[in-house]
């Protein structure tokens, strides 16, 4: 039996494991990565702590570091990735089911307008039929009339031509002499009765005999004279031009052309644009906030707007002087873009995995904007991006950059999710101002970014970690979205005078993370909390932003700050929240906060209210205040005293109470 103990001994044995090499114990903390535990195998050559500063595992201030710092930092974003990765999880599984569903209603589709194609064919098929038909019925009717008429005619001819005597039924008994003499022709008969009367008349010199044979020989030449004048035979013979030996013949050539268009009936439109129908029928999709009209021949487009070509067309050159300003060329496109195949009048243009290399003048020098999306995989060597492009957005292409590719005019350049190219030094030129980092796969060096520029947007799943010196000296704003490496010291280049902290951003501003060379501060939605030095005292204007949603307790604004803009914020203000060195403040649309008195500090001096949401009180504004400035919009009853005394200036415009 296993005992208690040798159970615990056994889950200690196991915890002393490293995570990454199972096969050994931790023995060390790494004190270049936050204290992280170490084996043997972590520290050597090819370890990812090669080279770091280590302690051993027995440091008891190490221990109390790492345990603090797991309960006030670690354990929290544990939270939080347990929360990112349900709610990860949760796009995931309503994307999948909405495919799932797509694909049902694709399949239900496919079946149903097939089925128009099939039942068009039955008709087309029963048409074909029901007309073969008729015609093989009137050539039945023609051989019936013919067959008939002719038969009738036969059979009164046949007893004509083969003369039979009347009694020979009547005369089985007699001998069999007489019997043959029964058996001939008409015309034998005819020879008999003409020879056997002469030879009477001449003899005897008596009438001719009329007898029994003679009366049938009359009848006979009755019939046949009825016969002969009845023209049977002539309207037969031109009933014969009446029959239709119909043949049915396919035009094979329009039959290819059937098979090459029912090719393309229908398109698989993929995930990246999400395609729209207008009411031409034509299909669209948005991007960039610009509408794409998908080109197809003989289309009703609006052709002001964007459009965008696929694998099956050739006619750009015909459409030159039809083409608006911006163009997008699709995954599959495989025209060759020799010069002047697109027209001066691109501006703006949008390659995608595009088949046919591109040369120099492919792009005529009136483009302005490019962007290379996902999977574009062609050569950018030098000059073929030409010097009118000022601004760069860059996907997942395929093809390394060289120094050169992209063109020492461009000041704007935009690396989107997915972009996995190195950027070592002088890849981006140094006329480069403005640079959009976003999921971007290669981590940056120094150098990466040129020192030209001045502005610096780390979108939404930034995850690069920002080691010092990787954003110049040169940078002066910075803009922080959702980025997912946290900040350090040093980070921040102390050049940076403006820093716009966006919706999402979710890193913790411990002191020294912002420089004090800030002077601009822009606070949106964040998701840490600010604690007292988060924001350097060298801010002298803050902004808080719709949706901000951080306490302001007393010391969380520095004393430095002069300007305070506040917009739709969530969290009450409470008296301390804004410093007695504030001496501006403006209130924009959709302040919706109590300004119960001492909440603006007797330094406020200037007033701008918009269309804030709450009603002013007596004392709501200190009577500090000389310059008031009510905005465009702004709505609330400005009963007696509301305005202190110590108002000089005012300055009313659009507002909505009398």
């Amino acid at each position: 039996m296993i005992s208690n103990q040798n159970i615990i001994n056994n889950n200690i044995d196991n915890n002393k494991k490293c995570t990454l090499h199972p096969n050994k114990d931790i023995i060390f903390f790494c004190l270049d990565c936050k204290l992280i535990p170490c084996c043997i195998q972590c520290t050597s050559s090819k370890g990812e702590h090669h080279g770091h500063k280590t302690d051993p595992l027995e440091s008891t201030s190490n221990i109390l570091s790492l345990m603090n710092n797991f309960k006030d930092d670690i354990h929290q974003k544990v939270i939080d990735r347990i929360e990112t990765n349900e709610k990860i999880l949760k796009q995931s599984n309503d994307k999948y089911n909405k495919i799932q569903s797509q694909f049902d209603i694709n399949n239900n589709s496919l079946k149903k307008e097939i089925k128009k194609i099939h039942d068009i064919i039955s008709i087309i098929e029963l048409d074909i039929q029901k007309q073969l038909e008729k015609t093989f019925e009137n050539n039945t009717l023609i051989n019936t009339i013919i067959n008939s008429s002719i038969n009738n005619d036969n059979q009164i001819l046949s007893t004509i031509i083969n003369y039979k005597n009347e009694n020979e039924n009547e005369n089985e008994n007699e001998n069999e002499n007489e019997n043959e003499n029964d058996n001939i022709t008409t015309i034998e008969k005819l020879n008999e009765i003409i020879k056997f009367n002469d030879q009477q008349i001449y003899d005897n010199g008596d009438d001719f005999i009329i007898d029994r044979d003679t009366i049938k020989i009359i009848k006979q030449y009755q019939q046949s004279l009825i016969v002969l004048n009845n023209n049977n035979n002539i309207d037969n013979s031109n009933k014969l031009n009446e029959y239709d030996n119909q043949i049915i013949h396919f035009n094979n050539q329009i039959i290819d052309d059937i098979k090459n268009n029912l090719k393309s009936i229908y398109t698989l439109d993929n995930c990246r644009f999400k395609i729209e129908i207008d009411e031409n029928n034509n299909k669209f999709f948005k991007w960039n906030n610009l509408k794409f009209y998908i080109y197809i021949e003989g289309g009703l487009f609006k052709f002001e707007e964007g459009i965008a070509f696929k694998d099956n067309c050739n006619i750009l050159s015909e459409l030159k002087n039809k083409l608006p300003s911006h163009v997008m060329l699709l995954d599959g496109f495989n025209q060759k873009l020799t010069l002047g195949i697109l027209p001066d009048r691109v501006k703006c243009l949008y390659l995608g995995d595009i088949k046919q290399e591109l040369i120099i003048g492919s792009i005529p020098n009136t483009v302005k904007n490019v962007s290379l999306l996902d999977g574009f995989n062609q050569n950018l060597t030098p000059r073929i991006l030409p010097d009118s492009v000022k601004s760069l957005y860059l996907g997942d292409i395929k093809q390394e950059l060289i120094n050169g590719s992209i063109p020492n005019t461009v000041t704007r350049v935009s690396l989107l999710d997915g972009f996995n190219q190195k950027l070592t030094p002088g890849i981006l030129p140094d006329s480069v101002k403005s640079l959009y980092l976003c999921d971007i796969k290669q981590e940056l060096i120094i150098g990466s970014i040129p020192d030209t520029v001045t502005s610096v947007f780390l979108k939404d799943g930034f995850n690069q970690k920002l080691t010092p010196g990787i954003l110049p000296d040169s940078v002066e704003w910075l803009y922080l979205g959702d980025i997912k490496q946290e900040l350090i010291i040093g980070s921040i280049p102390n050049t940076v005078t403006r820093v716009i902290l966006l919706d999402g951003f979710n890193q913790k501003l411990t002191p020294i993370i912002l420089p004090d060379g800030i002077e601009w501060l822009y606070l949106g939605d964040i998701k840490q909390e600010l604690i007292n030095g988060s924001i350097p005292n060298t801010v002298t204007s803050v902004s808080l932003l719709d949706g901000f949603n951080q306490k302001l307790t007393p010391g969380i604004l520095p004393d430095g700050v002069k300007w305070l803009n506040l917009g739709d914020i969530k969290q009450e203000l409470i008296i301390g929240s804004i410093p007695n060195t504030v001496t501006h403040v403006s209130l924009k649309d959709g302040f919706n906060q109590k300004l119960t008195p001492r909440i603006l500090p007797d330094s406020v001096e200037w007033l701008y209210l918009g269309d804030i949401k709450q009603e002013l009180l007596i004392g709501s504004i200190p009577n500090t205040v000389t310059n008031v400035c009510l905005e465009d919009g702004f709505n609330q009853k400005l009963t007696p005293r509301i305005l202190p005394d110590s108002v000089k200036w005012l300055d009313l415009c659009d507002i909505k109470q009398e």
